[in-house]
């Protein structure tokens, strides 16, 4: 028995358009910050919510690939005709992304400061500023978890 599924562009944009949204949201914030810290620190603040911009975005397409598999390994068991693994899979996904970002954030609150030392040991004068910027964002605990 063969089951064929009709897929129409409007379906397929249905699902993207989230999708697509969603990923401009982290870039339009970055725009916004450096545009403010454009005209109120030029000289430290800028270049350091640069930097301060590109770690959450490391951070943020490591827990999208990550989901982005999941959802992968949940699709193949259900074309695999085993929908009673898909439960297991998507707890095993929320379980290792659940790890990820404690491990995130520990690595944030504990170890960020000789991170960011060793990374800007040639501009030791944006240090304050990058750390001040990090502390402000504690949200990456929910920049990973995605599933």
């Amino acid at each position: 028995m063969s089951t064929q599924l009709k897929i129409t562009y409007r379906q397929i944009f249905a699902i993207a358009m989230p999708l697509i949204l969603g990923s401009a949201g982290q870039n339009i914030i970055a725009l916004s910050d450096g545009v403010f810290l454009f005209f109120y620190d030029r000289e430290n603040g800028f270049p350091a919510i640069g930097i301060v911009g590109v770690f959450y975005l490391v951070i943020t397409a490591i827990g999208y690939g990550f989901s982005k598999g999941g959802q992968v390994l949940i699709a193949r068991r259900m074309g695999e005709g085993k929908p009673e693994e898909v439960g297991r899979n998507f707890f095993d996904m929320l379980y290792f992304e659940l790890g990820l970002a404690i491990l995130y954030v520990f690595i944030h609150a504990i170890g960020l400061p000789c991170i960011v030392q060793i990374f800007l040991s040639a501009t030791p004068k944006f240090i304050p500023k990058v750390l001040n910027f990090y502390a402000i964002g504690r949200g990456v605990f929910f920049l990973v978890i995605r599933v």
